[in-house]
């Protein structure tokens, strides 16, 4: 699949989040905020595949 620049740069900025929180998650495993984060990191996927999804079909070059 080939993609353009933002494409990637929406991409790695989400990555970027999914690892710093993942990480955080399992830093503070089975406190208050390791459980927060374990949650926020769902719903950080679930943003980015909304997100590149919507830019795949509105992006010229993508799409």
């Amino acid at each position: 699949m080939k993609t353009c620049a933002s494409f990637d740069r929406i991409k790695s900025g989400y990555e970027r989040d999914i690892t710093y929180l993942g990480n955080h998650a399992r830093v503070h495993e089975g406190t208050r905020a390791g459980k927060v984060s374990a949650t926020t990191v769902h719903g950080v996927k679930s943003r980015m595949a909304r997100a590149l999804s919507r830019h795949y079909e509105r992006c010229p070059l993508c799409g």
